[in-house]
């Protein structure tokens, strides 16, 4: 009897204590899954919070920026197409600017819509390339006034306030037709002796354009002073390729029969030597050929004997535009006028520059 009683109580026992087992455990389970969504709830929560910081820092860092407002004349030829990646490479939010690029393909009414665009937008700079020289004056006393500076790249203007511009930034034109004219009468000089008159044909830039006025002037006082250089035709290209067609063409039609061209670009240059070709004259022998803007093109044809001389346009101002920019919003003070470095090359120098060109 006693160890059957024994037997009985001590079941009775395990299964209490079963019991007791069983309840804690699934306290435990309970206390386990409480500490589970407390944790996620807490993650879920400096998740979010971090999300915020993100998105504060990024608007943060966004309105940092220097948003800058740029139209462009046209892209239409290579050089633009080098000022234009000068531009973005240097107006980049790693170098505290935001770039709102906007191109008049060509057309003023477009440009000066553009600009108005901006100053409505409330940009903190304003740049722009000239299409032509004339005409500025009511938009950028619009943008004077409402406090935002106007940086001007390759081409100038012509206006009756020059405050209403902070600086320009480009090339001595004037200048560049005077070192392309003193080459051109030393190699004539050595090459093209015992002629009375020397027939040119010069293919203008856009007329009007800065480009083409400070060109033009120094081709036609330098030559003009030699006095054996007769000037028989001189018509506007437009600075692009078909106006070296086109003007080439017309050179041919009236059979003026010329000893030099004198392409204001390269582009025009190039138009005016496919003519030449399918023509049966030597481009660089029958007819000497100099050019500007000094592009990777204008080297090759250099290279190949088909233009006589290229005289550099730098477009590669995008850091001095935004240097500029920077120290004019900073109150520091800025040279009204900028020039970039540039220099002549004769033909045979290209082979040993083409290599280094970025344009």
């Amino acid at each position: 009897m006693m160890k059957c009683g024994v037997s009985v109580g001590t079941g009775t026992l395990l299964k209490e204590r079963m019991k007791s087992m069983k309840k804690l455990k699934s306290i435990l389970t309970c206390f386990f899954l409480v500490v589970c969504m407390v944790t996620v709830t807490a993650c879920g929560q400096q998740a979010s919070e971090k999300q915020g910081e993100d998105k504060e820092k990024e608007a943060s860092g966004k309105d940092s920026l220097i948003t800058v407002g740029f139209a462009l004349s046209g892209s239409a030829a290579g050089w633009s197409g080098a000022l234009i990646q000068s531009v973005k490479d240097n107006c980049t939010e790693e170098n505290g600017i935001n770039l709102l690029f906007e191109d008049a393909d060509g057309d003023f009414d477009t440009q000066v819509e553009l600009i108005r665009s901006f100053i409505e937008q409330k940009v903190d700079a304003i740049g722009f390339t000239p299409i032509v020289s004339d005409g500025w004056d009511e938009v950028l006393k619009e943008a004077k006034d409402a406090g935002i500076p106007v940086i001007m790249l390759d081409r100038t203007i012509n206006t009756s306030d020059d405050t209403l511009y902070t600086s320009w930034v480009g090339s001595d034109f004037l200048l560049e037709g005077y070192k392309g004219a003193d080459w051109l009468i030393d190699y004539m000089k050595e090459n093209y002796t015992g002629k009375d008159k020397i027939k040119v044909a010069i293919f203008q830039g856009t007329v009007g354009a800065s480009a083409e006025v400070g060109r033009t002037q120094g081709i036609e006082e330098m030559l003009g002073a030699e006095g054996n250089y007769d000037i028989v035709y001189k018509a506007d290209g437009d600075f692009n390729h078909d106006g070296g067609v086109n003007n080439m063409q017309a050179v041919l039609d009236q059979g003026l029969d010329i000893d030099v061209l004198v392409a204001e670009n390269d582009d025009m240059a190039l138009g005016a030597i496919e003519v030449m070709e399918e023509n049966g004259i030597k481009p660089g022998k029958d007819i000497v050929i100099l050019s500007f803007d000094a592009t990777t093109p204008g080297f090759e044809a250099m290279i190949e004997g088909k233009i006589n001389c290229d005289m550099e346009c730098n477009p590669l101002s995008g850091g001095i535009f935004v240097d500029l920019i920077k120290k004019t919003l900073n109150g520091d003070p800025v040279e009204k006028k900028t020039y970039v470095q540039e220099q002549l090359f004769p033909a045979d120098t290209a082979a040993d520059y083409i290599d280094g060109r970025k344009y």
